[in-house]
């Protein structure tokens, strides 16, 4: 303790000395190792170091004369290194169709980073112009971020990628915690725990500067308690409902109208596997087929043809409507029988949150000057679809689609009497290659999982396809990298969680209590202290 103490001072003394780029360039640093925290390595020390030398900065901020602009200028560098560490795998996707779009990867790299990080300058200047003195700045700190997180997880449609909650691995002890307050209950809790040692520099009795660390051990012991008791207590238990998972892996350059035969003669061979009679459903990924499925007769024909009678096909397709004014696309999801001969449109699905830029662009009219619309390949422009819904395919328990991106958004699921069975993300992840994005999604449907109570089942291409159960653990999944065909019984549904009951407001009111009685603690101790010292 008393090394750290020594260490800090002089990092603290180091912090009011230096200036500009020297600083920021140092920030950038720490908030690109800070991504280490998040899959897929999950080296939570890296976070912790990042955001105890983002707190001693601001505070060092908090002493300058234009402290507004050190306060964003020093939270920016850092969280632009921060988001650059943890989206830099974007720029994949412009890589696809490279003589479109290879110029533009410049713009993942730059303006997604820059852009996010502007959420974290606003909370770093406000940090240094409402922070008390003292250790309570830990609690204004988690307060101010956790907002701006929140911000970001909602604007411009909404971006809740790898927030600070996301480092804990689903379906381990903490991450339990997210069935009572969420992911972003979560990042409020690691925004607090993780800057409360900064709290011993400063002024005031030791024992008054290390009441913030005190409290988040012991919050953190409660977590990791509470998590590995449900964990031990959750008997597994699994449905009669058997489902065959598809993984083909064939790369986003490769998926054209062209290749479509091909590539639907790979997945009709793994799904006609021995054990296809015992499936009731078989299940393949977003994009699966490179064609407007549900008008291509040819590709209707084929499928018809290979799979049996009463055979249940749930895919992502692209679908178009037309209207004398013109044509609307759809991501879809389609819930397909084999039976008297024809193939059955049973259920179906358009997904509701479109990708920035992928499958819409809300700057359409400033990129279109630049030449770029999206990097759409089958359709110019998808339009989003009415909302979420629990889809009943008769024969089957009630299930959630969640295509692609929508599995980042929690409680995006109906609830009530609407609740489904299980979550279905079906995901395109070849669009990123072999990269962490691929990995970080994995981990955020696991804690969807959580959140929910409810299994979730997951067909990615080039993504890890499977089962997850409702505590967020693995039950099978598939390497990303092989064609594979999973057979896998669905696990049971939990009662609805809390969070999935109650949302945000549960861990809001609860952390302002913890405040509360912080600020509270601090007045005492320091009352006591000033006594003792005149005494």
């Amino acid at each position: 303790m008393e090394r750290f103490v020594r260490a800090s001072v002089v990092l603290a003394g180091w912090w009011r000395s230096a200036r500009g780029w020297r600083i920021g360039l140092v920030l950038f640093v720490a908030g690109l190792v800070s991504t280490l925290a998040h899959a897929p390595v999950h080296s939570i020390p890296a976070l912790i170091f990042g955001v105890i030398v983002l707190v001693l900065a601001l505070d060092a901020a908090r002493t300058r004369e234009r402290r507004l602009r050190a306060g964003f200028w020093r939270s920016w560098c850092f969280a632009a290194g921060y988001f650059l560490g943890s989206t830099s795998w974007v720029a994949n996707a412009f890589l696809v169709s490279a003589e479109e779009h290879a110029w533009l990867i410049w713009a993942p790299l730059t303006l997604l980073p820059g852009g996010l990080a502007l959420f974290w300058g606003v909370a770093g200047s406000l940090y240094t112009r409402f922070a008390p003195d003292g250790p309570i700045r830990i609690g204004v700190f988690a307060v101010l971020f956790t907002a701006v997180e929140f911000l970001r997880s909602v604007a411009f449609s909404g971006f809740p990628w790898n927030l600070p909650g996301h480092i804990f691995e689903a379906g381990t002890p903490i991450s339990q915690m997210a069935s009572v307050i969420g992911a972003l209950g979560l990042s409020a809790f690691v925004l607090f725990a993780f800057a409360s040692p900064a709290a011993l520099t400063g002024r005031g009795h030791w024992r008054v500067r290390a009441a913030p660390l005190v409290l988040s051990a012991v919050m953190l012991g409660g977590f990791w308690g509470w998590g590995h008791a449900r964990l031990a207590n959750t008997e597994d238990t699994f449905t009669d409902t058997r489902l065959r998972i598809v993984q083909v892996v064939v790369s986003q350059r490769e998926k054209r109208f062209a290749n479509r035969f091909n590539i639907l003669q790979t997945y009709l061979d793994l799904t006609t596997r021995p054990g296809l009679e015992d499936a009731d459903a078989v299940i393949w990924p977003e994009g699966a087929i490179p064609t407007v499925m549900l008008e291509d007769s040819t590709v209707l024909l084929e499928i018809e043809d290979a799979l049996p009678e009463g055979t249940r096909l749930w895919t992502g397709v692209t679908r178009r409507e037309h209207f004398p004014e013109g044509e609307l696309y759809y991501n879809a999801l389609a819930a397909l029988r084999i039976g008297d001969g024809t193939i059955q449109l049973q259920a179906r699905y358009d997904k509701v949150r479109l990708v920035p830029f992928g499958e819409g662009n809300p700057f359409v009219a400033l990129t279109g000057l630049a030449g770029f619309q999206s990097l759409s390949t089958n359709a110019p422009y998808y339009t989003p679809g009415p909302g979420a819904q629990t889809l009943d395919v008769p024969g089957m328990p009630g299930f959630a689609p969640l295509i692609c991106y929508e599995v980042i958004f929690p409680r995006f699921a109906p609830r009530g009497e609407n609740r489904p069975s299980f979550l279905l993300n079906i995901s395109n992840d070849a669009w990123y290659g072999n990269s962490a994005g691929p990995r970080q999604h994995l981990n955020q449907a696991g804690l969807r999982a959580i959140e929910e109570g409810l299994p979730m089942v997951r067909a990615a291409s080039m993504g890890a396809s499977g089962v997850i159960d409702a505590l967020g653990r693995p039950v099978r999944l598939s390497d990303p990298q092989m064609n594979e065909a999973l057979d896998i019984n669905l696990p049971s549904a939990l009662q609805p969680t809390v969070y999935a009951v109650h949302g945000d407001s549960v861990w809001i009111a609860g952390g302002l209590v913890l405040l509360a009685s912080l600020q509270l603690f601090v007045l005492i101790a320091s009352a006591r202290n000033q006594r003792q010292w005149r005494l």
